[in-house]
């Protein structure tokens, strides 16, 4: 959703080259009570009686006032989708009329690539929603609540909720300030973005341990890998790269469909004296165990190829294949992880195997993509 608010003295919002961006919930209003959720349109005061008063100094400053917010209830895929928007644009109206200054809001509705801390919204803004005037980034800033502040932060608080807006503000390469800092002027307090950042993955780690013997045999004998790993840990794409490309028989489930097939595919590629490698998550020792069996069948050596990716590095991997790259596949649902999780059981040389070699992720791709990558998507 894209709106603009214009006063009775100006026909159009000009762009500008400073943009003051603002969340809007716990940033320029809050709830006119105790209660978190908003009830209605009318249930909303300013989070601070400056709000206005710098909003109007900002513009008169130059800048150009910017509300971009997450608004995952009015997503049109939900049953009250509707009343909510009704909802929601009558609320900014009377935010409009109160403040009496021009701004532009975007709102991102769906889980998509507009969704903070993505950057999305900012894309559109610099490509469609500023007339052309190239935006200063140094002077540009973003103001939000999600800034992944500590628990007691301030007396009493149980910690931010989120940290998206720091992200946001971090990915788009613009300051950042809490509205506490803002519009009160309050000294930064720690914050954290928790265990992963993948800024802080290694570049250059070892492709796989232990080195030897090597990844494929050089006599090109028949076998069967077995992979293990997160969905979006870089299994298929190792495959690609370092299997198949080996005369690897290629047993996918996300393919074939079903496990029967799979281990059909696998037990065709032995009657053909053909390497073989199985590429799902098999987290479980039951899951490994039919493919264990026909190489024992057949006698061939069996491996296991143990993906490293931690969940976090998946997940990651996962949005930003669906939202970082041009016709990236939909993202995999959380289930997909939890379940993974729920089943996983380390794999042992006791089940079968010949080797286990854990194989570790490194991102491949050149700069520009690297930057991409170590983006916040969540």
């Amino acid at each position: 959703m894209i709106g603009q608010y214009l006063t009775p003295d100006i026909e159009k919002i000009e762009g500008r080259s400073k943009i003051g961006a603002f969340d809007l919930d716990s940033t320029l209003i809050t709830v006119n009570g105790t209660h978190k959720l908003s009830k209605d349109e009318n249930d909303w005061k300013w989070w601070s009686k400056v709000v206005p008063k710098k909003l109007k100094q900002l513009y008169e400053e130059g800048y150009k006032i910017i509300i971009i917010t997450n608004q995952g209830g009015l997503d049109i895929s939900k049953k009250t989708s509707e009343k909510k928007r009704k909802e929601f644009m009558n609320k900014i109206k009377n935010i409009a009329n109160s403040l009496n200054v021009p701004f532009d809001i975007y709102v991102a509705t769906a889980r998509d690539k507009h969704r903070k801390p993505m950057v999305g919204i900012w894309e559109y803004i610099t490509q469609h929603g500023n007339d052309g005037i190239i935006i200063d980034m140094k002077e540009s800033f973003y103001v939000g609540d999600a800034a992944g502040r500590d628990k007691n932060w301030k007396k009493g608080s149980s910690g931010d909720w989120a940290d998206t807006d720091r992200k946001f503000a971090e990915n788009i390469g613009i300051k950042f300030y809490t509205p506490e800092e803002f519009f009160e002027n309050a000294k930064p307090v720690p914050y954290s973005y928790g265990d992963f950042n993948p800024k802080n993955i290694p570049h250059d780690v070892e492709l796989f341990t232990p080195a030897l013997p090597p990844l494929v045999p050089s006599d090109g004998h028949c076998e069967v890998v077995i992979f293990v790993g997160y969905p979006a840990s870089g299994k298929s794409s190792f495959a690609k790269k370092w299997l198949i490309v080996n005369g690897y028989v290629h047993v996918n489930q996300d393919i074939l469909k079903t496990k029967a097939k799979c281990i059909k595919s696998c037990e065709e590629a032995l009657q053909k004296n053909k390497p073989v490698v199985i590429d799902n998550t098999n987290p479980d020792i039951e899951s490994r165990k039919a493919y264990i069996d026909l190489a024992k069948q057949y006698k061939v050596p069996v491996r296991c190829f143990w993906f490293q990716a931690s969940e976090a590095l998946s997940k990651h991997n996962n949005i930003y294949r669906a939202y970082g790259t041009i016709d990236g596949p939909r993202p995999l649902p959380e289930v997909a992880y939890s379940g993974f999780k729920s089943r996983f059981i380390e794999p042992k040389l006791e089940e079968g195997f010949d080797e286990i070699k854990k194989i570790n992720f490194n991102f491949e791709g050149n700069e520009d993509k690297r930057i991409k990558w170590e983006m916040w998507y969540t």
